[in-house]
């Protein structure tokens, strides 16, 4: 049986430690890094890959989150008007009512030679706030002509409550008086009061009061308010007449 001395086999343990070493290792020159250096430089580069791969995913996500995010706030907004080029959108306030319309009543009334208007400023009035009455009269004859009336005038005003007591009837005088007319003529008819009553009316008081006031006050209701026209032939003969009305309400 051969055997090894101890020497022997120390030889042999360096010997496969070289050749192992040099298998996985290729020897070097002097002048290069060794491979203990370059494979720590491997590694910590590999590490450094490692975590900017991973700083890079996380900052994907991160922007993909927020793009989610803002994806459905827009969404949920209300859809605004379509401003057109140029304009502004916006929100209308359509909360505020638009203004009531009070249109001021008119009427008007004809015959061959005359025609008459009538109007209110306005058709709704406060209890005792003054009425204002414009009343305009217009000869339409072709040519000169004189007529016959009372002395007060062709034009006469009465007043009617549609739903109540108040009612002042047109009174005339008797007098007959001439007026000449020519072609074109127009003149405006000055508001009056008319009419009578006696001191055992019940309504006595109230009469007094309403024609002694110049201006036209009334209590509340709904009155008509005529203009009458009355006139005749130049030797005080037929009267012919025409009339135009007009409703209003006191409240």
């Amino acid at each position: 049986m051969t055997g090894h001395s101890p020497r022997d086999d120390r030889d042999l343990d360096v010997w496969v430690q070289e050749v192992t070493e040099a298998w996985r290792l290729p020897r070097l020159r002097s002048d290069q890094v060794p491979w203990q250096q370059r494979i720590g430089r491997s590694e910590a580069t590999g590490r450094g890959s490692w975590l900017s791969v991973a700083r890079l995913a996380g900052t994907l996500a991160s922007a993909a989150v927020i793009t989610l995010i803002g994806v459905v706030l827009v969404s949920s907004l209300p859809a605004g008007s379509d401003p057109g080029a140029g304009g502004h959108s916006g929100t209308q306030d359509i909360s505020s009512p638009s203004p009531t319309s009070d249109p001021a009543p008119l009427s008007e009334g004809s015959d061959a030679l005359f025609s008459l208007t009538i109007q209110a400023d306005r058709g709704r009035y406060e209890v005792d706030e003054p009425v204002e009455i414009a009343t305009t009269l217009r000869y339409l004859g072709e040519q000169r002509a004189t007529v016959t009336s009372s002395g007060g005038g062709l034009v006469s005003f009465s007043i009617e409550q549609l739903d109540g007591r108040v009612d002042a009837i047109a009174g005339r005088d008797a007098d007959c008086a001439r007026f000449d007319y020519r072609p074109g003529d127009e003149e405006p008819v000055r508001f009056q009061k008319s009419g009578s009553y006696s001191n055992d009316d019940p309504m006595a008081d109230f009469w007094r009061s309403f024609f002694a006031e110049p201006e036209l006050r009334l209590p509340a209701g709904e009155y008509r308010i005529t203009a009458s026209v009355h006139y005749g032939a130049p030797e005080c003969g037929d009267e012919k007449s025409f009339e135009a009305s007009i409703v209003i309400v006191v409240v």
